[in-house]
């Protein structure tokens, strides 16, 4: 007998673990391109994970493993990566570091506070309180778009700049709605079209 679950979401959930995976590998070869698409990949797959699994009948031992394995998954691609990527894409001073590291502690608070409501039972269904973790996936890449635009020091002091803003938006009790419906499709559109461009940019550099 093997342990954990392995119905289809959580099958997701392990496939943007990969992704997050190779993203800091291939970050640190200096793929930074090829690191931001597989951090894409790991929010594509993070976005229908919770989609599947709602659609799937579960045991209570499946749904509780689902829980804890997509908050493992979360750290990982979410919070540790933008990390690494920022750090070999050359945010190294101490007080970049610090920045970050605020926002690592953001991402970690974030999701202990959410596995703690969701041990109690407490109703997380319509919206998420602050920023989830995966919309990650969408604003570095986004960021580092910024990196062709503008001197690197320049680029440097606006990426410091935005880990300690997003860790504190992970954490800022606001309520965000979850997406649905045409979101569903939204976002996946902006993440292929994002996928395009750094693959683009990755053959370009080539």
């Amino acid at each position: 007998m093997i342990l954990g679950a392995y119905n289809l979401a959580c099958l997701l959930s392990l496939s943007g673990f990969v992704a997050a995976i190779a993203a800091i590998v291939l970050s640190s070869t200096g793929e930074i391109e090829l690191a931001l698409v597989c951090l894409m990949l790991a929010g594509l797959a993070d976005l229908f994970d919770g989609f599947v699994a709602r659609r799937l009948k579960r045991s209570d031992y499946e749904k509780e493993f689902g829980v804890q394995l997509d908050t493992v998954v979360d750290v990982v691609a979410f919070v540790v990566t933008p990390f690494v990527i920022a750090f070999n894409a050359g945010l190294r001073s101490l007080p970049a570091l610090v920045l970050m590291a605020a926002f690592a502690v953001g991402g970690a608070v974030r999701l202990a506070h959410f596995n703690t409501l969701s041990a109690q039972g407490a109703d997380q269904s319509t919206h998420h309180r602050g920023l989830p973790v995966t919309y990650t996936a969408l604003i570095f890449p986004v960021l580092f778009i910024v990196r062709d635009l503008v001197p690197p020091v320049t680029f440097n002091i606006l990426l410091g700049a935005a880990f300690p803003l997003i860790g504190a938006l992970f954490v800022i009790d606001r309520p965000i709605p979850k997406p649905r419906g045409v979101f569903y499709v939204l976002f996946p559109v902006l993440g292929v079209l994002l996928i395009a461009y750094w693959t683009w940019r990755f053959l370009v550099a080539s």
